[in-house]
């Protein structure tokens, strides 16, 4: 199994610089790229989210969410206020000048999926995506940030 691993960890890498490539010249006309097109999508679909909701459903460090969302209200795409009953809580919002983006950042993930899948049966797309699902929370069990030990352990 393990000689199979350099076929697959290429194919992954490939495959993860072509979505950039793809999604960056897809959102060219606005201020982000793939590193941000994430959190924007989930504050579309969830307004209102907190960031300890992100973290976990984007499966990212806070460090690097807060960095995100801090270029995000730079920009003027996010507006983060304040909860009324804990000031400590967050809620994240995107402005009027974000959506537009949002929609696009939606169309992008319909062309993306569609050429993915070209000329694939779905039941294989199917059983790729459990098959994917399973190797994420392989290696999310193994991440030492997760588990605050090193890699592998």
């Amino acid at each position: 199994m393990n000689d199979h691993f350099s076929h697959m960890g290429r194919c992954i890498s490939i495959l993860d610089r072509l979505m950039k490539m793809y999604y960056d010249h897809g959102l060219s006309d606005f201020d982000i790229g793939w590193g941000q097109q994430f959190y924007v999508e989930y504050i579309y679909d969830h307004p209102g989210a907190s960031a300890q909701e992100m973290v976990g459903c984007i499966r990212v460090d806070k460090a690097t969410l807060t960095k995100v969302i801090r270029r995000l209200r730079g920009i003027g795409y996010v507006e983060v206020i304040p909860n009324e009953n804990d000031k400590r809580l967050k809620h994240l919002y995107l402005t009027e000048k974000a959506i537009p983006a949002a929609k696009r950042i939606k169309e992008i993930h319909r062309s993306f999926y569609r050429t993915l899948c070209s000329g694939i049966p779905s039941s294989d797309i199917q059983q790729t995506e459990q098959t994917m699902e399973q190797m994420m929370e392989n290696i999310n069990q193994k991440v030492w940030h997760r588990n605050g030990g090193p890699h592998g352990k």
